[in-house]
């Protein structure tokens, strides 16, 4: 196997690994002060420091200038962000992290098959096959085995 190949896959289980700390830590910090709603601002509070401290550094004009081009659908993903991260906020001291991790797994599959299927969203296509629907039901039917206690 490529070695960049290896790099993106253990890349990706860092950062999937790193969303299955975040969400539950920032529901701790929702139930400790009694505001989910704070706790998401203080979340992307932080996260705007740091990425508009990146975006000095490391400046891309060009980049920044093309964005007046692109679709203003794009832009839809930073109100989704927010409704994402703050729902979970709300939800881990409700549903517990584990429970709420597995329903959004699955939810998140279902659709990205979905969106991917047909190439929706600018995705690259990755036609549904047999062998992914059954991969999906498990899944779902984890997800359905966890909840249930």
């Amino acid at each position: 196997m490529n070695l960049d190949v290896v790099f993106y896959w253990m890349l990706a289980v860092v950062a999937g690994s790193l969303g299955g700390i975040h969400v539950p830590i920032n529901g701790a910090l929702g139930a400790r002060i009694n505001s989910p709603l704070v706790a998401t601002f203080t979340f992307y509070g932080i996260g705007f420091a740091i990425i508009t401290a990146l975006c000095l550094i490391r400046w891309d004009r060009a980049a920044f200038q093309a964005l007046a081009t692109v679709p203003k659908w794009y832009f839809i993903a930073g109100v989704i962000s927010v409704l994402s991260v703050g729902s979970s906020t709300f939800l881990i001291p409700r549903v517990g992290a584990v429970n709420l991790f597995v329903v959004v797994v699955a939810s998140q599959m279902t659709v990205r098959m979905v969106i991917s299927h047909y190439g929706w969203l600018e995705s690259p296509v990755s036609a549904v096959s047999w062998i992914k629907i059954l991969g999906a039901l498990l899944l779902v039917l984890g997800a359905v085995l966890v909840v249930r206690d």
